[in-house]
């Protein structure tokens, strides 16, 4: 009996520590996408709902809204879909967040990418 409730002690402990160890992503980030053509500033507003995100990009190129992303401890991960001139492309976004910094990478649909780096302002 003993060893039972130490080991459920020992279990609820663990859950709690991986619970705690989730990174909490919510807020308003300046953001920086490099690519071939250059840098583009932008604004990522993020929503985490558990391991759920959601949020928007806004640029000079417009406004992306996406939802259906995960958070995973530190690493971060959502597609935006782009209408290209009636053509669309998926943009997989891949992050991996320190602190109020996020570095990460974006994959164009097969047509290139680049990186990207935010800093939580809010």
């Amino acid at each position: 009996m003993r060893i039972r409730m130490t080991m459920v002690l020992t279990l609820a402990v663990l859950a709690l520590v991986v619970v705690a160890a989730q990174t909490d992503v919510t807020g308003r980030w300046e953001m920086t996408i490099n690519t071939d053509q250059g840098a583009l500033p932008g604004t990522l507003t993020l929503q985490q709902d558990g391991e759920a995100l959601s949020g928007s990009l806004i640029s000079d190129q417009g406004t992306l809204e996406f939802d259906g992303g995960m958070v995973s401890e530190n690493k971060i991960e959502w597609v935006v879909e782009v209408d290209a001139g009636g053509q669309f492309i998926e943009i997989a976004m891949n992050g991996v967040v320190d602190g109020d910094m996020i570095s990460g990478t974006m994959d164009f649909g097969g047509y290139g990418g680049g990186d990207w780096t935010a800093k939580r302002v809010q």
